[in-house]
């Protein structure tokens, strides 16, 4: 009986990850800009996600929870690094281009022109419309996952947004 309920959690877990490991890379790239390191985050994330999995409750809101700690990690990451520049201006080139699994899904050349535009918002901006937008998170969980407020988590959602037009319509994408 312990086997088969090992085996239902280690199920549920797989199941998790199969539906949710997108998600996981593109919160922790936003954040980290390398791919490498948004990989490491997104194994992390996984590894506590099952080493905490009991403290998930209710497994209705097991995405924004690992999202949360992807972020968490990602954040986890930057701080280790600190000499090193976070700003995508002043990243040093990547040394692949190989297209990563967000990249994959962004086709058009729309898409492309928003993930440029994505990137020249500031970190909180950037964050708070790719968790709202890309992801397509309810706004409460947004706050949760930045760990701000619910207003000041649509006020940043409405200031990216907003930039994002400006800069698109500057291309003629909007």
């Amino acid at each position: 009986m312990v086997i088969d309920a090992s085996n239902s959690l280690h199920k549920l877990v797989e199941e998790l990850f199969v539906a949710n490991v997108d998600a996981v890379y593109n919160v922790a790239y936003r954040v980290l800009w390398s791919k490498a390191d948004a990989e490491d985050a997104v194994q992390s994330t996984f590894v506590k996600g099952f080493t905490r999995f009991d403290q998930l409750g209710d497994s209705s809101k097991a995405r924004p929870w690992l999202l949360q700690i992807a972020y968490r990690e990602a954040i986890t990451i930057v701080r280790r690094r600190r000499d090193f520049p976070t700003d995508p201006s002043e990243m040093p080139e990547a040394v692949s281009n190989e297209p990563g699994p967000a990249d994959h899904a962004i086709a058009s050349a729309v898409a492309e022109q928003l993930s440029i535009a994505l990137n020249t918002l500031g970190e909180d901006e950037r964050m708070a419309v790719v968790l709202r937008d890309v992801e397509q998170l309810p706004m409460r969980d947004v706050a949760n996952i930045l760990d701000i407020g619910l207003s000041a988590a649509k006020m940043r959602v409405h200031r990216g947004r907003a930039e994002l037009r400006r800069i698109l319509s500057d291309v003629n994408v909007v």
